[in-house]
Protein backbone atom coordinates (compact mmCIF):
# COMPACT_ATOMS: atom_id res chain seq x y z
CA UNK A 1 0.00 0.00 0.00
CA UNK A 2 1.21 3.38 -0.90
CA UNK A 3 -0.12 6.61 1.06
CA UNK A 4 0.21 9.20 -1.49
CA UNK A 5 -1.66 11.98 0.21
CA UNK A 6 -2.67 12.54 4.16
CA UNK A 7 -4.37 15.29 5.01
CA UNK A 8 -4.95 16.08 9.06
CA UNK A 9 -6.06 18.61 11.73
CA UNK A 10 -4.55 21.18 13.55
CA UNK A 11 -5.16 24.06 15.67
CA UNK A 12 -1.51 25.22 15.40
CA UNK A 13 -1.24 25.94 11.35
CA UNK A 14 1.52 28.63 11.55
CA UNK A 15 3.46 26.83 14.21
CA UNK A 16 3.15 23.65 11.61
CA UNK A 17 4.18 25.68 8.99
CA UNK A 18 7.45 26.72 10.82
CA UNK A 19 8.11 23.26 12.20
CA UNK A 20 8.16 21.19 8.40
CA UNK A 21 9.11 23.84 6.24
CA UNK A 22 11.87 26.97 8.15
CA UNK A 23 13.57 24.01 10.33
CA UNK A 24 12.92 20.66 9.22
CA UNK A 25 13.57 21.68 5.35
CA UNK A 26 10.11 20.14 3.70
CA UNK A 27 9.21 21.52 0.30
CA UNK A 28 6.19 24.14 0.54
CA UNK A 29 3.69 22.21 -2.10
CA UNK A 30 0.46 24.60 -1.16
CA UNK A 31 -0.52 27.31 1.41
CA UNK A 32 -3.82 28.74 1.59
CA UNK A 33 -5.37 30.91 4.66
CA UNK A 34 -7.07 27.41 5.93
CA UNK A 35 -4.10 24.90 5.11
CA UNK A 36 -0.52 23.70 4.27
CA UNK A 37 0.64 20.65 2.29
CA UNK A 38 4.46 19.69 2.41
CA UNK A 39 6.22 16.79 0.32
CA UNK A 40 7.54 14.24 2.39
CA UNK A 41 9.14 11.84 -0.40
CA UNK A 42 6.34 10.08 -2.28
CA UNK A 43 3.63 11.68 0.27
CA UNK A 44 2.12 14.62 0.12
CA UNK A 45 1.04 15.80 3.61
CA UNK A 46 -1.85 18.54 4.22
CA UNK A 47 -2.81 20.08 7.32
CA UNK A 48 -6.12 21.89 7.46
CA UNK A 49 -6.43 24.53 10.72
CA UNK A 50 -9.22 23.07 12.78
CA UNK A 51 -12.01 25.53 13.29
CA UNK A 52 -13.65 24.43 16.52
CA UNK A 53 -12.05 26.67 19.20
CA UNK A 54 -10.43 24.17 22.15
CA UNK A 55 -9.79 21.37 19.86
CA UNK A 56 -6.33 20.24 20.07
CA UNK A 57 -5.79 17.49 16.84
CA UNK A 58 -3.23 15.06 17.38
CA UNK A 59 -2.23 12.26 15.60
CA UNK A 60 0.54 9.13 15.51
CA UNK A 61 2.00 8.78 11.82
CA UNK A 62 5.45 7.01 10.87
CA UNK A 63 7.78 8.16 8.06
CA UNK A 64 9.96 5.50 6.49
CA UNK A 65 13.70 6.56 6.06
CA UNK A 66 17.17 4.34 4.29
CA UNK A 67 16.93 1.33 6.56
CA UNK A 68 20.96 2.18 7.38
CA UNK A 69 20.24 5.86 8.74
CA UNK A 70 18.37 5.24 11.68
CA UNK A 71 21.33 7.27 13.91
CA UNK A 72 22.22 9.78 11.17
CA UNK A 73 18.76 10.62 11.07
CA UNK A 74 18.23 10.59 15.03
CA UNK A 75 21.43 12.94 14.63
CA UNK A 76 20.33 15.41 11.98
CA UNK A 77 17.05 15.76 13.82
CA UNK A 78 18.71 16.90 17.21
CA UNK A 79 20.54 19.10 15.39
CA UNK A 80 17.61 20.85 14.30
CA UNK A 81 16.42 21.20 17.57
CA UNK A 82 14.10 18.96 18.63
CA UNK A 83 13.72 16.06 21.22
CA UNK A 84 13.67 12.84 20.64
CA UNK A 85 11.28 10.79 23.10
CA UNK A 86 12.56 8.41 25.50
CA UNK A 87 11.60 4.64 24.55
CA UNK A 88 11.53 1.92 26.92
CA UNK A 89 11.72 -2.00 26.10
CA UNK A 90 8.59 -3.95 25.99
CA UNK A 91 9.19 -7.34 25.87
CA UNK A 92 5.54 -9.06 25.99
CA UNK A 93 5.55 -6.86 22.78
CA UNK A 94 8.69 -7.99 20.76
CA UNK A 95 10.15 -4.21 21.32
CA UNK A 96 13.87 -3.56 22.27
CA UNK A 97 15.09 -0.16 22.97
CA UNK A 98 18.24 1.26 24.24
CA UNK A 99 17.51 4.73 25.27
CA UNK A 100 15.57 6.51 22.35
CA UNK A 101 15.73 3.99 19.69
CA UNK A 102 13.55 1.25 19.66
CA UNK A 103 13.75 -2.35 17.69
CA UNK A 104 10.69 -3.91 16.45
CA UNK A 105 11.38 -7.86 16.33
CA UNK A 106 8.12 -8.79 14.17
CA UNK A 107 8.73 -6.43 11.56
CA UNK A 108 12.39 -6.22 11.79
CA UNK A 109 12.90 -2.21 12.19
CA UNK A 110 14.20 0.52 14.14
CA UNK A 111 12.78 3.72 14.94
CA UNK A 112 12.66 6.86 17.57
CA UNK A 113 9.86 9.56 18.06
CA UNK A 114 9.28 13.18 18.08
CA UNK A 115 6.62 15.45 18.98
CA UNK A 116 5.80 18.24 16.16
CA UNK A 117 4.00 21.45 17.28
CA UNK A 118 0.51 20.28 16.96
CA UNK A 119 1.08 17.64 19.49
CA UNK A 120 1.47 14.90 17.11
CA UNK A 121 3.38 11.62 17.43
CA UNK A 122 5.90 11.34 14.30
CA UNK A 123 8.05 8.18 13.86
CA UNK A 124 11.32 8.16 11.88
CA UNK A 125 11.33 3.84 11.25
CA UNK A 126 13.95 2.25 9.24
CA UNK A 127 13.04 -1.02 8.28
CA UNK A 128 15.36 -3.93 7.19
CA UNK A 129 13.42 -5.41 5.14
CA UNK A 130 13.52 -3.12 2.56
CA UNK A 131 16.13 -2.65 -0.13
CA UNK A 132 16.44 1.44 0.21
CA UNK A 133 19.89 1.94 1.99
CA UNK A 134 21.87 5.22 0.93
CA UNK A 135 25.27 6.07 1.13
CA UNK A 136 24.47 10.12 1.60
CA UNK A 137 24.39 11.72 4.59
CA UNK A 138 21.13 12.09 5.62
CA UNK A 139 18.57 14.99 5.49
CA UNK A 140 14.82 15.83 4.96
CA UNK A 141 14.86 14.67 1.29
CA UNK A 142 16.30 11.12 2.59
CA UNK A 143 12.58 10.60 4.25
CA UNK A 144 10.89 8.38 1.52
CA UNK A 145 7.16 8.59 2.28
CA UNK A 146 4.43 8.78 4.82
CA UNK A 147 4.32 4.76 5.67
CA UNK A 148 1.53 4.64 8.92
CA UNK A 149 -0.98 6.40 10.28
CA UNK A 150 -2.87 5.79 13.06
CA UNK A 151 -6.51 5.19 13.59
CA UNK A 152 -7.65 4.97 17.11
CA UNK A 153 -10.68 2.37 18.11
CA UNK A 154 -13.27 2.98 20.71
CA UNK A 155 -13.13 -0.75 21.93
CA UNK A 156 -12.30 -4.28 19.92
CA UNK A 157 -10.40 -3.43 16.14
CA UNK A 158 -12.09 -6.28 15.11
CA UNK A 159 -14.98 -5.30 13.26
CA UNK A 160 -12.90 -1.94 11.44
CA UNK A 161 -9.97 -4.99 10.85
CA UNK A 162 -12.38 -6.45 8.98
CA UNK A 163 -13.77 -4.01 7.00
CA UNK A 164 -10.75 -2.31 5.69
CA UNK A 165 -9.20 -5.74 4.91
CA UNK A 166 -12.09 -6.82 2.43
CA UNK A 167 -12.16 -2.96 1.09
CA UNK A 168 -9.00 -2.48 0.20
CA UNK A 169 -5.81 -4.73 -1.46
CA UNK A 170 -4.19 -4.86 2.43
CA UNK A 171 -2.52 -7.93 4.37
CA UNK A 172 -3.24 -8.41 8.10
CA UNK A 173 0.59 -7.31 9.18
CA UNK A 174 1.08 -7.71 13.00
CA UNK A 175 -1.36 -7.64 15.78
CA UNK A 176 -3.64 -9.84 17.59
CA UNK A 177 -6.97 -8.59 15.91
CA UNK A 178 -8.56 -7.69 19.32
CA UNK A 179 -6.42 -4.31 20.52
CA UNK A 180 -3.96 -3.49 17.80
CA UNK A 181 -3.24 -4.50 14.01
CA UNK A 182 -1.58 -2.75 11.44
CA UNK A 183 -2.95 -3.32 7.90
CA UNK A 184 -0.87 -3.15 4.59
CA UNK A 185 2.78 -3.28 3.80
CA UNK A 186 6.23 -2.12 4.58
CA UNK A 187 5.28 0.94 2.07
CA UNK A 188 1.92 1.66 3.86
CA UNK A 189 0.27 0.43 6.42
CA UNK A 190 -3.20 1.72 8.73
CA UNK A 191 -2.56 1.25 12.35
CA UNK A 192 -5.78 0.66 14.45
CA UNK A 193 -5.57 0.50 18.18
CA UNK A 194 -8.28 0.83 20.90
CA UNK A 195 -7.92 4.02 21.95
CA UNK A 196 -7.84 3.41 25.42
CA UNK A 197 -4.35 2.12 25.25
CA UNK A 198 -1.47 4.41 24.68
CA UNK A 199 0.66 5.13 21.41
CA UNK A 200 3.89 3.70 21.85
CA UNK A 201 6.22 4.97 22.88
CA UNK A 202 5.04 8.47 24.84
CA UNK A 203 1.62 5.82 25.91
CA UNK A 204 -0.21 9.11 25.57
CA UNK A 205 -3.75 7.95 24.96
CA UNK A 206 -5.00 8.86 21.71
CA UNK A 207 -8.14 10.78 20.62
CA UNK A 208 -10.45 10.71 17.37
CA UNK A 209 -9.91 13.62 14.87
CA UNK A 210 -10.86 13.90 11.23
CA UNK A 211 -8.39 11.93 8.50
CA UNK A 212 -8.38 12.18 5.07
CA UNK A 213 -6.41 10.02 2.72
CA UNK A 214 -5.41 9.05 -0.51
CA UNK A 215 -3.65 5.30 -1.11
CA UNK A 216 -2.61 3.31 -4.08
CA UNK A 217 -4.81 0.05 -4.37
CA UNK A 218 -6.89 -1.62 -7.23
CA UNK A 219 -9.89 -1.09 -5.74
CA UNK A 220 -11.19 2.39 -6.34
CA UNK A 221 -13.34 4.64 -4.83
CA UNK A 222 -13.88 6.55 -1.25
CA UNK A 223 -14.61 4.79 2.03
CA UNK A 224 -15.72 6.00 5.02
CA UNK A 225 -14.66 3.80 8.24
CA UNK A 226 -17.82 4.78 9.67
CA UNK A 227 -18.44 5.60 12.75
CA UNK A 228 -15.15 7.31 12.41
CA UNK A 229 -14.46 10.56 10.50
CA UNK A 230 -12.11 8.55 8.68
CA UNK A 231 -11.69 8.42 4.55
CA UNK A 232 -10.04 6.17 2.58
CA UNK A 233 -9.52 7.14 -1.23
CA UNK A 234 -8.38 4.33 -3.38
CA UNK A 235 -6.86 5.30 -7.23
CA UNK A 236 -4.85 2.22 -9.62
CA UNK A 237 -2.59 5.22 -10.34
CA UNK A 238 -0.93 7.76 -9.08
CA UNK A 239 -2.28 11.37 -9.32
CA UNK A 240 -0.07 13.80 -11.75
Amino acid sequence: MRIIELELRTARLAELKEFYTERLGFALAEITEHSITIVVGETRLTFVREEDEGVMPSYHLAMNIPENQIREAKSWLLAKGCQVLSAAPLPFAGIEANEDIAYFEGTDAHAFYFEDPSGNLVEFIARHRMDNALSEPFDHESILNVSEIGFPLRGSVSEAVQRLDSRFDVTRYIGDGKTFQMLGDEYGMFILGDMAIGWYPSMKIPEVHPIGMTILDSKEGEFQLDPYPYTIRAVSKRLV
